[in-house]
């Protein structure tokens, strides 16, 4: 075995360190998350953190590294069992205070506390913040094996877009191994389950190769060969399965950024990329084109043919095309880019009746260059949407019980429905996009924080925009309130448990807690049917215990002696907030589930008037013009038979302008200048009954 690290080129500044960079950018970029996981074949949770780190994987591909450390009293093999231990596992464990598993870091960084080891339902939220913070260093990699001397040669470059903050920084080459097959404790296939991104090697050594050129403009080039050996602790190591993880630390600690290549001819060639000063979400309209303009840029010398595929599956009666180069494409279209020369494109989204919240993603590849990574590019559009199912995004399980309100809603009715996770949610608030949802089923399930601060700050804002509110999920009073080791309460996170949701923590819940009984006493939910409350997670059983604090009533108990609180409701001003400690996918009886969503619903859509059935939407109303109005609008008018009266009101139904319509009349031109920016509804009376409704938005 050998490893040589030979020191190429280190250049500082100038025209020369430009025209030197061959596999990475000069450009500014963000860092990728680098999820160092520590595992092993005897924890029952580790295959629950393969998951989750699978999943920041395939949400953000080509920005998130993983590294499977098999390490601990978990790693310990038992006799006959492959030992998938390395020499550095302890001392990389050492320095993360770990005090169970699996546990991970990201970017080896504190984001609370003194310790950078976080559980794993934290994995996905700090990648998430890593992912949106700038990098003061690039990475280019590439690499090649020649299979007779198994000798493997990795090309590193780094090119310093900003000085880094420490005058030392080092290089980490780790060997990565998939589908290594073997025993996994609740792995769920025996001996054959797929261990994948392991840690095999590091072949830089235990806290990597020093760089001492670290200001900006600095680019560094080293070489390393590396003779792999045909197995590791007697697990052989299969080079066509192996990757090549590469990332930048500040001394041993703080890791800037990390790529990943395959083993054999792998590169990350930095051949462009896709970009916008447009904002990457919108709210469109039925019937109407929403555009986002972008910019596709070459980072390959000369001229170069690159495809440009778009990529969407928009529900029924939306469509979309981009136009490059005065042509219009539906599907992908090969065009030439030349280097520092940017060229426009627009996307083009149009969608239809069907209520959606949907992703548009563009691939750019390099033709001439096959195995370099494509670049993604992903905008959102949202439309007819009154109902949002919201999934907490820290793991996959509230992805995996959405069923439970999707399915609930439609049978209440609801057809301007629309999921997306938490994540997207705080997006999609901040961009403005969400002025005509009036209601949001937030679905925590059973996911660690239940909620991150900018998550609460974005259902407060909801809330205090007069929307309605319902929450669902079980240790979410434990995880906000208790204190508890590991809990993730912050004063925002706490401020939305008391103040918002209306609730006092009690307790973490048991087995004992299994059935859901409706309080007779509450006109909203008192004739709801009981139903055992069941056990979804695998042995892990905690329906919070809560009580309701001022102006709250309690809605649903866990006993029959009413002794044990699990879900109230409140008015915080004019919205109506529902919450549960348990979710209701451990609701077992699935007419009683629907039966509590259908009930919600009614309750939150109470005097709004929205006939919310697709198919009978718009038979006297049509869509205002200009959509968001100024200061007046145009509504066309559909069959008018009769004297009727137009109303126009907030989201909660309270009157704003009235004014009469005539029978044959086919629009009316309404003034809003006495309006101020938002959401409203305006609805057709005839004999004192709401015969159509429809929404516009107000914009100055």
């Amino acid at each position: 075995m050998k490893k040589i690290f030979t020191l190429l080129l280190i250049l500082a500044g100038g025209l020369m360190t430009v025209q030197a960079q061959t596999l990475t950018t000069t450009q500014p970029l963000n860092k990728n998350a680098v999820l160092e996981e520590y595992t092993g074949i005897h924890c029952q949770y580790c295959p629950d953190g393969h998951a989750i780190a699978a999943s920041i994987l395939a949400n953000h591909p080509g920005r998130a590294v993983i590294i499977a450390i098999h390490q601990g009293s978990f790693a310990v093999p038992g006799t006959g069992e492959p030992d998938y231990r390395t020499p550095f596992g302890d001392a990389l464990a050492g320095q993360t205070a770990l005090g169970g598993y699996p546990s991970g870091t990201v970017n080896r960084h504190v984001f609370t506390g003194s310790a950078t080891a976080l559980n794993r339902g934290d994995w996905t939220t700090y990648s998430e913040i890593t992912l949106q913070q700038p990098s003061p260093v690039n990475i280019g990699v590439e690499s090649s094996f020649n299979a007779a001397t198994r000798e493997l040669t990795v090309h590193v470059e780094l090119y310093y877009t900003a000085s880094s903050s420490k005058p030392t920084n080092y290089i980490n080459v780790a060997l990565l191994q998939n589908n290594v097959l073997g025993p996994q404790t609740n792995g769920g296939a025996g001996n054959l389950y797929h261990h994948m991104r392991m840690l095999r090697y590091l072949i830089t050594g235990q806290w990597g190769d020093a760089v001492t050129t670290t200001t900006q403009g600095s680019l560094v080039e080293k070489t390393y060969t590396y003779t792999v050996p045909a197995a590791y602790n007697s697990v052989p190591c299969v080079v066509e399965n192996c990757e090549i993880a590469v990332s930048v630390a500040e001394s041993h600690q703080e890791i800037l950024s990390g790529e990943v290549v395959p083993a054999i001819n792998g590169t990350n060639l930095y051949i462009g990329d896709l970009n916008t000063a447009d904002s990457l979400m919108k709210l469109g309209q039925p019937g109407m084109v929403t555009d986002f303009e972008l910019m596709a840029n070459s980072n390959i010398a000369g001229t170069e043919a690159f495809k440009l595929k778009l990529i969407s599956a928009p529900p029924m009666g939306w469509n979309s095309s981009f136009e490059i180069d005065g042509q219009t494409f539906s599907d992908s279209t090969v065009v030439d880019l030349v280097k520092g020369v940017s060229k426009a494109l627009t996307l083009h989204v149009t969608p239809g009746d069907t209520a959606g919240f949907e992703e548009f993603t563009f691939e750019l590849s390099s033709v001439s260059n096959p195995t370099a990574p494509v670049k993604y590019f992903t905008a959102r559009v949202i439309s007819n949407v009154h109902t949002l199912i919201v999934n907490a995004a820290g793991d996959d399980n509230a992805t995996l019980h959405q069923d439970v309100y999707i399915t609930g809603l439609k049978e209440a009715g609801c057809d301007h429905l629309a999921v997306m996770k938490s994540n997207l949610f705080v997006q999609a608030k901040s961009a403005g996009i969400l002025t005509e949802v009036l209601n949001i089923y937030y679905n925590c399930a059973w996911t660690f924080p239940a909620f991150t601060d900018p998550e609460a700050i974005a259902v407060k804002s909801f809330v205090d925009n007069g929307k309605n509110l319902l929450v669902a999920g079980q240790d979410i009073g434990w995880d906000i309130m208790s204190g508890a080791t590991g809990n993730h309460g912050t004063p925002v996170t706490q401020d939305l448990y008391t103040n918002y949701l209306k609730a006092a923590y009690v307790d973490d819940g048991s087995t004992a807690n299994n059935k859901l009984v409706a309080n007779t006493a509450d006109p909203i939910y008192g004739a709801t049917a009981t139903s055992n409350i069941v056990d979804v997670y695998a042995g892990n059983m905690y329906p919070d215990q809560i009580n309701p604090l001022q102006n709250a009533t309690a809605i649903f108990y866990y006993n029959t002696t009413l002794t044990k609180t699990g879900a109230v409701k409140s008015m915080k001003d004019q919205a109506k907030v529902v919450y549960f400690g348990v979710g209701l996918e451990m609701v077992q009886t699935a007419a009683v589930r629907n039966d509590v969503l259908k009930k919600t619903y009614d309750w939150f859509m109470a005097g709004v008037g929205i006939n919310e059935k697709a198919e009978n939407h718009a038979a006297f109303l049509g869509q205002n013009f200009p959509n968001p109005a100024g200061n007046t609008t145009t509504i066309q008018l559909h069959s008018i038979n009769q004297a009727m009266v137009l109303e126009i009101s907030d989201i909660t139904g309270r009157i704003l302008k009235s004014e009469p319509v005539k029978q044959g009349a086919d629009r009316i031109e309404v003034s809003t200048s006495s309006l101020g920016n938002g959401m409203y509804l305006y609805r057709l009376v005839s004999g004192g009954k709401v015969v159509d409704t429809r929404k516009m938005n107000i914009q100055r």
